[in-house]
């Protein structure tokens, strides 16, 4: 089942993010990196090739950060998992590099103002 899901994950991704620039890059490198845990500065690097500084200046020309790019991709996929009523909160946050569920809730509780449970059964009747 994870290995669905993170092909999920990543097929959700590659069509969300169809950009020609780093950020783009990024966001598509960060949804492999995430499903083996490594959703992290010095792993994207390695994965786009890229020095470190080189990417920090590359996202920084197209007005945006490593962390910013990150918690946009992990905001879509929070998403994307809480539709799957089979995943627990708990899973969901270890699928999106949280090592607990009160970093994952307080998170998700900044991008969309509610928390992920409340969301589940509000809008998904889950």
């Amino acid at each position: 089942m994870y290995h669905q899901l993170t092909d999920q994950a990543a097929k959700y991704l590659q069509s969300l993010y169809k950009q020609d620039d780093i950020a783009g890059e990024l966001k598509r490198k960060l949804g492999d990196l995430m499903a083996s845990g490594e959703a992290n500065a010095d792993a994207a690097c390695r994965a786009l090739k890229l020095s470190r500084r080189t990417l920090q200046r590359r996202l920084k020309a197209e007005k945006t950060s490593f962390q910013k790019v990150l918690q946009e991709v992990r905001a879509v996929l929070a998403v994307n998992y809480l539709c799957d009523e089979r995943l627990k909160s708990l899973e969901i946050a270890m699928l999106l590099g949280y090592s607990n569920i009160s970093t994952f809730t307080t998170a998700f509780k900044s991008w969309y103002d509610i928390p992920p449970a409340e969301y589940r059964h509000k809008f998904l009747g889950v």
